[in-house]
């Protein structure tokens, strides 16, 4: 199959139960515009429209029609089965359109309204740089209960060792304030050739994608991590509270007078 070099693909399929709205949840507003345009922008400055993709899933027909000016490309995850699973319909996407394989992949949450296009410049040098199979954005928020916690092999490695889920965190690994952010670039091929081992034995019974980590790195390839600038970038709009949060933190943030 042909490659090419970088794609992007967006996580736009959810329902945003918490939310309790009848709008599809990456359409909610801040700074005047969906959250999902604002991821979208952010993609365009590190992929080119063609070579993004945004998985969607929830009110679909709805989602498509408020970006699809913007020229990215569409792929229906219907049910939706989790985080491994959208890599799945996306893979089987590709396999049958005729697209371009891409050789690195960055999985972007479409709930994610402040990342920063110098945050996702850095996560893919990092990622080509380092000849990783998976690079993790990390961040490191005032308080991580609650978050995945990024163990590295060593505190100022980037290697990582494992993503721990905070009920399984054991008592020595309880003081780690470094979360998994859930955006990742991945080598494609690396990626691909293990979603089919991925299971649902879990509390969701959803397919996880951050089982692959652990795969990775039973089989030695290299997983490495970049932190954020900001938590306020990695945070997700998942409550009213956390969307005013957000708003709020956007509006600060091009406000005159700020950096």
């Amino acid at each position: 199959m042909e490659t090419t070099g970088f794609a992007v693909a967006i996580m736009a399929a959810g329902k945003g139960t918490r939310l309790k709205s009848k709008r599809p949840k990456v359409l909610h507003e801040v700074g005047g515009r969906a959250l999902l345009l604002h991821v979208v922008a952010a993609a365009k400055t590190v992929a080119r429209a063609e070579d993004i993709y945004c998985i969607v899933g929830h009110e679909a027909g709805r989602v498509q029609a408020a970006v699809t000016a913007t020229g990215v490309s569409f792929v229906l995850q219907e049910p939706q089965r989790g985080t491994g699973h959208a890599m799945q319909v996306l893979k089987a996407w590709l396999e049958t359109s005729g697209r371009a394989l891409p050789e690195n992949l960055l999985v972007l949450s479409g709930d994610v309204p402040l990342i920063r296009p110098e945050t996702l410049a850095a996560l893919r040098d990092l990622h080509l740089r380092e000849h990783a199979a998976m690079t993790i954005l990390t961040a490191v928020p005032p308080n991580p209960t609650g978050y995945g916690r990024i163990l590295r092999v060593a505190p100022d490695l980037p290697e990582v060792a494992a993503i721990v889920e905070q009920k399984d965190l054991k008592p020595g690994q309880r003081d780690t304030r470094e979360i998994n952010s859930g955006i990742y670039c991945f080598d494609t091929k690396e990626l691909f050739s293990r979603l089919d081992r991925l299971s649902t034995n879990n509390a969701q019974g959803e397919f996880y994608l951050t089982d692959v980590a652990a795969m990775l790195v039973a089989d030695d390839l290299r997983v490495v991590a970049h932190q954020a600038d900001s938590v306020d970038e990695v945070l997700g709009a998942n409550t009213i509270a956390e969307m005013m949060h957000l708003d709020q933190a956007m509006r600060a943030a091009s406000a005159p007078g700020t950096a």
